[in-house]
């Protein structure tokens, strides 16, 4: 009797355990509680609450595991959307986006749009529940994903299959956007069993709790560092480090600048990574949402990795990934929405000692997902104070939005002796530029004085641009924009009159709405250039 029972145990362990197979996996270190949605837009129509309970699955079975937090702040939730899987939701986080493209000091024109973080393993459907009506009105890009959404007007539920990690956006509308970043499930969890770290646990940590945040609301980092922000953990601070080596920030959580004022007008900022002089830096994973002016503000650092990374910004110079003057940079798999140039490199004195001028090169963004409201997806310049600066590689990058200016630029306001520029597998979805107070130009490479930007931190002679490959580009929505390669003669009256070319560049396999662009493009500027080849 005693061997019967202990066979049916077995049989029953076996068959719950086949069923979990499909259950999600939620962290040991998040809080049970579900959140519940509310302050519903009086605006939007049909206001009445969505069932949570309904589940319109059909008779697909996927294989899953997931991983996610399972409680957040209230103050931190969207409230026009919420995301299931199955019965369990997922926490949609409020993000500050901006969709003008004038700039403002002040960016006064912000609005409300929705994030969710999750790992995953496998193929998972995901459900949306909204409190507006979608009215068949549902893109998920990237485009190349070929994901295509199930919309039910009447429940206001969309449904959709996720298989891999990545970045999407699920847009509803002009002015609301669910950003869904998927990681692989437990990626960076092997940093939580280091000693000696920095540990963000779930929930809101500040200067009022943490006692690694001080009064200005900034996190001190030392040499040999690592920094572990988990699921549910939102950081409201900003990291700093000067003059050290072997830092990580790493892990599946936010930082937040949320609380924090920008203005251009009065310079009230607060950098989130700021570092300076500094090697042996990795930042891994992180989600940084609403920075209070620059993101990622690296300045003479050497040895650089940063991976996974996701940004949205929404404020006054809201620049993503900031490399100015720094040697051996990758930024690789990551995501980048901004209010101000997107990917940018840069060149700068030393603040201290201006006559000691930067030095970039060796500079990689690879495998890269852009959303541009205002100003370049991808930028060399303007500042460029310091004559080396080469080898600069944009690769597999996809701009799913570029509303303003040109996606492509290369500017060298001042005495850099710019070579070797590479940009090359590039997807620009919705090439929409011009909107605002923008101009509607897709590659802009200038040698030239700017008025604007080349006397803001030395006067300098000015350089030259030489070797500039931009290969395999595909470009859609655009409507004629201006490919434009200018050198220049430098007027001032104390460089003679001397001529500063652009020469080299080859533009081949590059399609405008399909159509391949050669050398008759009715909307093509050379000027002071030399050796231009469009192939």
């Amino acid at each position: 009797m005693k061997e019967k029972w202990i066979m049916i145990f077995i049989i029953i362990l076996c068959l719950f355990l086949i069923s979990c197979k499909k259950n999600i996996v939620i962290p040991d270190n998040t809080d049970p509680h579900n959140h519940e949605i509310d302050d519903i837009d009086p605006k939007d129509n049909d206001p009445e609450d969505v069932d949570p309970n309904e589940n319109t699955q059909d008779d697909e079975v996927y294989e899953y595991e997931m991983c996610y937090a399972n409680y957040v702040d209230s103050d931190y939730l969207y409230s026009q959307v919420r995301m299931f899987v199955k019965d369990a939701e997922i926490p949609v986080y409020n993000c500050k986006v901006n969709f003008a493209h004038t700039w403002n000091p002040d960016a006064p024109q912000r609005m409300n749009n929705g994030v969710a973080i999750i790992g995953l393993n496998g193929t998972v459907k995901l459900r949306l529940e909204l409190v507006f009506n979608p009215n068949d009105r549902c893109v998920i890009r990237p485009l190349e994903k070929n994901i295509t959404p199930k919309i039910d007007n009447e429940k206001r539920i969309i449904e959709f299959v996720i298989s891999e990690a990545g970045q999407y956006t699920i847009e509803l509308s002009n002015d609301r956007t669910i950003h869904l970043f998927v990681n692989q499930l437990n990626q960076y969890f092997e940093y939580k069993d280091i000693e000696n770290i920095i540990y963000f646990g779930p929930g809101v940590h500040n200067k009022s709790n943490s006692e690694h945040i001080n009064s200005s609301n900034m996190i001190n980092l030392s040499s040999n560092t690592i920094v572990f922000i988990d699921y549910g953990a939102i950081v409201e601070a900003g990291f700093i480090a000067n003059n050290k080596e072997n830092i990580t920030i790493v892990g599946n959580g936010i930082v937040s600048g949320a609380p924090f004022s920008r203005s251009a007008s009065t310079n009230s900022k607060l950098i989130p990574y700021e570092f300076n002089y500094c090697k042996n830096l990795k930042f891994y994973g992180i989600s940084t949402l609403d920075p209070a002016g620059w993101c990622y503000n690296l300045y003479f650092c050497e040895n650089v990795e940063l991976d996974n990374i996701k940004i949205i910004s929404s404020r006054s110079n809201g620049d993503g990934v900031s490399i100015q003057s720094c040697k051996h940079v990758k930024c690789t798999n990551s995501f980048v929405r901004s209010w101000d140039d997107s990917l940018v490199v840069k060149n700068y004195p030393q603040w201290s000692n201006r006559s000691l001028e930067g030095t970039t090169q060796d500079i990689l963004f690879d495998n890269c997902i852009i959303w541009t409201d205002l100003a370049q997806s991808m930028e060399v310049g303007y500042e460029t104070v310091g004559e080396v600066m080469e080898d600069i590689t944009f690769s597999n990058i996809t701009v799913l939005h570029n509303f303003h200016i040109a996606p492509i630029s290369i500017h060298n306001a001042n005495n850099a002796h710019l070579k070797n520029v590479t940009v090359k597998n590039i997807i620009v979805e919705d090439a929409k530029m011009g909107k605002g107070d923008g101009h509607n130009i897709l590659i802009e490479i200038t040698a030239e004085f700017s008025s604007t930007w080349s006397n803001g931190h030395k006067v300098t002679s000015l350089g030259s641009v030489d070797g500039v490959l931009i290969e395999n580009v595909k470009v859609y929505n655009a409507t004629n924009p201006e490919i434009s390669i200018r050198g220049s003669i430098d007027s001032r009256s104390e460089y003679d009159d001397s001529i500063h070319y652009v020469s080299n560049v080859t533009i081949k396999d590059l399609y405008i709405n399909g159509q391949k662009i050669t050398s008759d493009y009715n909307n093509l500027e050379i000027v002071y250039a030399q050796n231009v080849s469009i192939e």
